[in-house]
């Protein structure tokens, strides 16, 4: 089964890339009236990858459901760090540059979430980093 499913991916892939070369050569060939023809080709390779990046996760957590439980474990993690930091943000709008890139406060209160969200991470990464370090001397 899963040396079908290689092959039938690796000749996916290779009719990508043949179609892509070939639509290379074209622009590069004719120049600039072949532009919208490579931007819906961009947006079609982009929406495929976007396709295949939601969709391979979730084939394998109906697959694996001992593994995927780890994923959402992981993935409420996020959510339950993300309304902590949601909390702690303030939803400030005092002075000029949210005036001049039109920042409401909704929108300031997300990004100080997410930017409150990050640096918990970060701390937590290099905490992790040290104690690795400090655990491997005593071992």
């Amino acid at each position: 089964m899963k040396d079908k499913v290689a092959t039938i991916l690796k000749i996916f892939l290779t009719v990508l890339l043949a179609i892509s070369a070939i639509l290379f050569i074209v622009f590069y060939s004719t120049g600039e009236e072949f532009t919208s023809v490579m931007l819906t080709w961009g947006y079609i390779l982009i929406a495929l990858a976007a396709l295949v990046t939601i969709l391979f996760p979730l084939v394998y957590i109906i697959m694996n459901p001992r593994k995927g439980k780890t994923v959402l474990f992981g993935l409420l993690g996020f959510i339950v760090l993300y309304l902590i930091s949601n909390a702690i943000a303030s939803g400030s709008i005092q002075g000029e540059v949210y005036e001049t890139f039109k920042i409401t406060e909704a929108i300031s209160k997300f990004i100080g979430a997410i930017m409150i969200m990050t640096y918990i991470l970060a701390g937590l990464a290099i905490v992790s980093i040290i104690y690795s370090g400090i655990s491997s001397i005593f071992k």
